[in-house]
């Protein structure tokens, strides 16, 4: 691990709180906090954020000169469905359109608990109907992370059953993409974890508010259980030593045997959604494949097969 992963990383194992339904957690605090911890983060000189409203939904612009105005990257944030919005990953989406030089357009969704399922897929579907308006779905890629992973991936499902022009790709980083399983990472790597700790209850207990059996297999809300015929080519990173390792890997292993195009990049002894702190050394070399791979889909190249990469 780089020096400066390794600092993050054990400062945040000291600050870690695992969800438990008798310890209520003030998540207005922590989304206080966590605007706090990110609003002092320089941005490049040669990026411009506008905040705008599509369908009365939240979102940022995330431009920089020079990036093709014709294409763009969608991007869903993580937080677990109850924290995050577009204004404290802008380390991360300006790094897509400063160095990547890919424009971004972020969605602020709506969180739970106050707005439950279905309310913030709601918000993702809507404004993807909505750049469908302004760009060619083939100059569209997903991208999220954790909680934003599981809804670019749903979100996709559901512009498949609506019949709606599909997007070139999806990068799905530490996705949690299932809440009725206990995969072997869950409970190997939850103290190697320092930001996840038993969150298919925290989703069920907050974001679902509901433990039906029908609903918790849902493509729609479990993107595992989804039908990927047909779809653009998904790329899936994880660390393998985060406690959603094996969602990843799980649902590479459901994709390779249907036949369905997914690659799989999997590195060791990293934090869960590593790939979005462009600080990390790590995270860098994983983003120049990030960028091949987008510039690979612009560039018209749609079959990948199904390969899964041991990044070193």
């Amino acid at each position: 691990m780089s020096l400066i992963h390794t600092i993050v990383f054990k400062q945040m194992m000291k600050s870690k709180v695992l969800y438990s339904p008798d310890n209520k957690i003030d998540y207005d605090k922590k989304r206080q906090e966590e605007r706090m911890q990110t609003k002092r983060i320089p941005l490049p000189k040669n990026v411009a954020i506008k905040e705008r409203c599509i369908k009365g939904i939240p979102v940022e612009f995330v431009t920089a000169k020079g990036n093709p105005g014709n294409q763009i990257i969608y991007y869903i944030h993580g937080g677990g469905f109850v924290l995050g919005e577009p204004a404290t990953r802008r380390f991360f989406t300006a790094y897509l359109a400063g160095k990547l030089h890919y424009n971004v357009v972020a969605v602020n969704y709506r969180l739970a608990p106050e707005f439950p399922y279905p309310a913030g897929a709601e918000d993702c579907i809507a404004v993807y109907e909505a750049l469908l308006k302004r760009y060619d779905s083939k100059r569209i890629m997903f991208v999220g992370e954790s909680a934003g992973g599981n809804l670019v991936l749903s979100t996709l499902l559901r512009v498949k059953e609506k019949h709606l022009p599909l997007p070139a790709a999806v990068f799905a980083l530490s996705p949690t993409v299932q809440y009725d399983k206990v995969f072997p990472s869950y409970t190997e790597n939850l103290n190697t974890d320092c930001m996840v700790g038993y969150l298919s209850e925290e989703v069920r207990d907050l974001y679902l508010q509901s433990r039906d059996e029908t609903l918790l297999k849902d493509p729609l809300v479990a993107p595992y259980y989804g039908d990927y015929s047909g779809c653009p080519p998904i790329f899936l990173w994880a660390s393998k030593s985060e406690v959603l390792r094996d969602d990843s890997i799980y649902l590479y292993k459901k994709m390779k045997k249907a036949g369905w195009d997914c690659e799989l990049y999997l590195r060791a002894n990293m934090m869960h959604q590593y790939v979005t702190t462009p600080s990390f050394s790590e995270a860098k070399k994983d983003l120049k494949i990030m960028k091949r791979r987008m510039d690979e889909v612009m560039e018209g190249k749609t079959a990948f097969g199904n390969r899964r990469f041991e990044l070193k």
